[in-house]
């Protein structure tokens, strides 16, 4: 409840704050101002330990995502396809400039796949779990009117796993280790 607020759902210091992606409204997302705060440049991805939660259940956190061990900000189930393909719309519209952005533990710094392995599983997994809701068809559709282009993942889901495939699943169990032996055990 502290203001609203312009998040960049791309932070704009990846980009020095440069033209055209700091007035992308396909990114740019109205926020709270002390959860936008608090999110800082982390990258989006899966808490595991908290340290901050919103009021709406947005978290800070240590990562649980598979490949990223840094601190990662995690929206609500119901925003992250949303944020999914506000990303994948990014690294595809500015794919040539990537490589002179700063990672960010993110960006993937090449034109394709454009993210981090962890990053870019992370948000294929999301997109997937969170299908295109109505709601961001009319932003894309006052988008359009406003910039004159769309975000063509909202418009074509299909095109997500077409170009990067899709998310890597690891459903298997870990198997018990074998082999151990134990030097010097105490109680």
């Amino acid at each position: 409840g502290d203001c609203y607020n312009r998040e960049h759902v791309i932070p704009q210091s990846l980009f020095s704050s440069a033209s055209p992606m700091v007035a992308d409204i396909h990114f740019i997302r109205a926020t709270d101002g002390k959860v936008n705060g608090m999110r800082s440049n982390y990258p989006f991805g899966t808490v595991g330990n908290t340290s901050f939660t919103s009021k709406n259940g947005s978290k800070l956190g240590t990562s649980v995502s598979a490949g990223y061990a840094g601190t990662v900000f995690e929206p609500i189930d119901a925003f992250k396809g949303d944020i999914a393909r506000m990303i994948l719309y990014f690294v595809t519209r500015y794919e040539d400039k990537l490589p002179n952005f700063t990672s960010g533990d993110m960006l993937g710094n090449t034109a394709f796949p454009g993210l981090q392995p962890w990053a870019l599983n992370q948000y294929l997994t999301w997109n997937a779990m969170d299908p295109v809701s109505p709601e961001e068809i009319a932003r894309n559709n006052a988008s359009y009117t406003y910039q004159g282009n769309r975000n063509p993942f909202i418009d074509h889901p299909e095109y997500v796993t077409q170009i990067w495939g899709a998310p890597v699943v690891d459903n298997q169990a870990p198997t018990a280790a074998t082999n151990l032996v134990a030097n010097n055990p105490t109680s």
